[in-house]
């Protein structure tokens, strides 16, 4: 007779215990990802639920008045050109958001929990991307001989193209609804010989051009009525040798200047009521050659891409006095030959062009020090031979000017972690652009072209 004994379970193994512990692991990180997904999803619906009903209102507030708010006052209600609190903006929860118009088109872009989504008067649907560029009905106007900068003015009602071999300034009016350009019934003023670089104050009230042939720096009143320019009584300044670049510091009371053969910048002082410049105690600071200069939308910081050298020297500035500081680390590796570079409303990211490599180099900005560090995907390629290259002041949008394939390409960028993305290239510019600006209200991008001496226009 067998005798069968029957063992008592109490518990499980270590094994049994490991195979549940893993099971459950997988349920939690199931669990967690679809938490995460509708929370995306309902973050993405509450977004565009609010910019589809906003633009619904800033619809009819067109109806009304037969054109869309150009500003946002108290309560984020249109506040001109006609204040009308029945039409003010509302989104829920944490969003923030921005906007711009003019009176024939909007633009809102809002961001909640590192979402990003905007819409547009021209909108058919709600998008988190970069904007495409569209040539304007009239496409082009032309220019003095071999454009090679170009700026528009803060209010945006002109803008200026320096003429390299005509040495002269190309003057016009902006539509600021159309984005259309018009030259002033007296079209140019002259600069000294060899322009190539040019600055509008925010004031509005002063333009400055670096004269790369002259070794000095033009300096012009502006009537903000009517943009025309007329040289100040002391007309010029001296700078150092071959200068390439100017820039002015948003407070408008410092100016300066890169220069090539020197490998240095000039640093001056501005007076804020006559416009007129005057050198620094120290004026120069040491550089590499072939510079493009810009700086830090809070102005504490200078920047400047040596094309002879594949460096961005970095700078801090006193925002009293103006004096530049080299940063305990003087530079950063960039591509070959950078000519242009941007940098973000918000500080966090700086875009480098280089024309050699044709890439564009991107780096995260420390507010704090002004550093800069390559982002972990360095860089992103471009067309022929990127020369200039701009962002919006939303931050959502790219343009790079490539000077040998005739177009611009165009980029969305990631607002939280400012990696851009292609999304294409435009339409054809004219032969050679050289520079490129975007207007302060987002909606136009212009390109000079070196070669067929015209200015490319676009909407965005």
């Amino acid at each position: 007779m067998t005798i069968f004994s029957k063992r008592n379970n109490i518990g499980f193994t270590i094994v049994e215990l490991l195979v549940i512990i893993v099971v459950i692991g997988i349920l939690a990180a199931i669990t967690i990802v679809s938490y995460s997904g509708i929370s995306n999803k309902a973050i993405a619906a509450s977004l565009q639920s609010d910019l589809d009903n906003n633009a619904k209102l800033l619809k009819l507030y067109n109806v009304e008045y037969g054109y869309y708010p150009n500003t946002l006052g108290a309560n984020n209600c249109p506040a001109t050109p006609t204040v009308d609190t029945r039409y003010c903006l509302r989104f829920s929860g944490d969003t923030t958001f921005t906007y711009s118009g003019t009176n024939k088109s909007f633009r809102v872009t809002a961001t909640k929990s590192g979402q990003t989504y905007r819409i547009s008067d021209g909108s058919t649907s709600i998008s988190g991307a970069g904007d495409v560029l569209t040539s304007l009905t009239t496409p082009t106007i032309a220019t003095g001989l071999s454009p090679y900068d170009i700026t528009i003015s803060a209010d945006g009602t002109s803008a200026y193209a320096v003429n390299t071999a005509s040495s002269t300034i190309s003057m016009y009016s902006r539509n600021v609804s159309t984005g259309d350009l018009t030259a002033l019934a007296t079209p140019t003023i002259a600069t000294g010989a060899g322009p190539l670089s040019l600055v509008v104050s925010a004031d509005g009230t002063s333009a400055y051009t670096a004269n790369s042939s002259a070794n000095t720096i033009s300096m012009y009143s502006r009537n903000v009525s009517t943009g025309v320019l007329t040289a100040l009584a002391t007309p010029t300044i001296a700078t150092g040798t071959q200068p390439t670049s100017i820039a002015i510091s948003p407070d408008g009371t410092s100016v300066y200047v890169g220069n090539h053969t020197t490998a240095n910048i000039s640093m001056y002082s501005r007076n804020v009521s006559t416009g007129a410049l005057a050198a620094l105690s120290t004026p120069t600071i040491a550089a590499g050659a072939n510079p493009n200069i810009i700086l830090s939308p809070d102005g504490t910081s200078v920047y400047l891409a040596s094309a002879n050298t594949g460096k961005i020297f970095m700078y801090s500035r006193n925002t009293s006095t103006g004096s530049l500081t080299a940063l305990a680390t003087p530079s950063v590796s960039t591509g070959s030959a950078p000519y242009g570079m941007a940098i973000s409303a918000d500080g966090m990211s700086l875009y480098a062009a280089n024309n050699d490599t044709s890439k564009i180099h991107m780096y995260s900005r420390d507010t704090s020090t002004g550093l800069l560090t390559p982002l972990a995907t360095p860089t992103i390629n471009t067309g022929l031979n990127p020369r200039g290259i701009v962002i919006s002041d939303d931050g959502m949008s790219v343009y790079a000017a490539n000077y040998s394939s005739n177009n611009i390409s165009m980029y969305s960028r990631d607002v939280s972690t400012g990696l851009l993305t292609n999304i294409g290239t435009s339409t054809a510019t004219g032969t050679n652009p050289e520079s490129m600006i975007i207007s302060s209200d987002g909606t136009s991008v212009y390109t000079v072209n070196y070669v067929s001496s015209t200015i490319s226009m676009y909407r965005r």
